[in-house]
């Protein structure tokens, strides 16, 4: 005789779940949207080397680094560094690229990949800088036995 839901709350429940499921359909393409780079899209960056050795005598490192990028999708891509203010360089509708970016190194620093000039890094290699004249720690090498308890 009488039904648990009523054809009102029926079509009602329709139109809501109709909305969710176009909601679900369109957030990947918004966000693609605002980063101009496809939401399945997958940034790798290689740097070489990424260790730099200073001692006394020479405080900085001179080293040409080969800057190697790749994505899964052409877009707008550029490669910056902690060390400059602006993008080191800007590929316009490309999926790879390389670059070769000669630089005296003091300290360690960052490259990493963006979408634009300005958005989220998509892909980040840091450069370490290892100092001979100092007490680091990863130069370090035991100068005990294992078995010596002293």
């Amino acid at each position: 005789m009488f039904s648990a839901t009523s054809p009102v709350s029926a079509s009602g429940s329709d139109a809501v779940q109709r909305l969710i499921a176009l909601l679900l359909l369109l957030t990947p393409a918004m966000l693609a949207a605002e980063t101009d780079v496809p939401a399945d899209s997958t940034v790798r960056l290689t740097v070489k080397p990424v260790l730099c050795i200073t001692d006394k005598r020479t405080p900085s490192c001179e080293i040409s680094f080969l800057i190697h990028w790749q994505s899964g999708t052409s877009g707008y891509y550029c490669l910056s560094s902690d060390l400059d203010e602006t993008p080191l360089r800007c590929w316009n509708d490309e999926d790879t690229g390389r670059l070769t970016d000669d630089r005296s190194v003091r300290e360690e620093f960052s490259y990493w990949m963006t979408a634009d000039a300005n958005s989220v890094r998509l892909a980040a290699v840091t450069v370490e800088v290892l100092r001979m004249d100092t007490d680091d720690r990863r130069r370090r090498r035991r100068t005990r036995h294992v078995w010596d308890i002293n």
